[in-house]
């Protein structure tokens, strides 16, 4: 029995016009970001990228090819953002003052007197001891627009703190004026993205 070919169906798959959606697509300057508490600097931000996701791999030695296996633990890149700073530097000193406080330079009671006056900002974490105490970490939303300008989509880092802030070069012989950006470095746990 030979196969015929049904010309019809085949000319009318070709000439049905393609009903799918349409989207519109992700525009790379409608969002806005804000951190619990770091109000001044998010209200300022200018740009902030959504961090690329890695997972690692094992290598399994053969006689001839290794050969790649998956891995089991993920590797999140660092959060940068870029914000103008202000004439008073309120939304720098706000960011620096969690960064030193970190790191405590000087003395112990720093990271202690910053997360105390803090009480009310910062997340509780339960220690080894089974304590809770006050954590200097903060979450993180990015908010992302859609083409009216309405949130479409929130990004939540979790855990957020500083690990860097670019320097800031003062040049007197500059001609025009330009504003400061501020780039700020963050490490975080984990981010999820949710549609709204």
């Amino acid at each position: 029995m030979a196969y015929t070919i049904n010309k019809s169906n085949i000319i009318s798959d070709v000439n049905t016009v393609n009903k799918g959606s349409v989207y519109n697509y992700l525009r790379p300057n409608a969002f806005k970001f804000v951190i619990k508490d770091l109000p001044h600097v998010a209200y300022t931000c200018q740009s902030a990228n959504l961090p690329s996701v890695q997972n690692g791999f094992a290598v399994q030695p053969t006689p001839f090819v290794d050969l790649p296996r998956i891995g089991d633990k993920l590797n999140f890149s660092e959060f940068t953002i870029r914000f103008l700073i202000s004439e008073n530097m309120v939304n720098y000193i706000e960011l620096l003052e969690w960064l030193i406080a970190l790191g405590f330079p000087n003395d112990y009671s720093q990271y202690k007197s910053f997360v105390g006056d803090r009480l009310n900002r910062f997340p509780f974490m339960t220690t080894t001891m089974g304590n809770s105490e006050p954590a200097a970490y903060s979450d993180g939303t990015l908010t992302i627009l859609d083409s009216a300008n309405n949130p479409k989509t929130n990004v939540f880092f979790k855990d957020l703190f500083p690990i860097a802030v670019e320097a800031l070069d003062f040049d007197i012989t500059s001609s025009t004026v330009e504003y400061f950006i501020g780039i700020a470095t963050f490490k975080y746990r984990t981010f999820e993205i949710e549609a709204l």
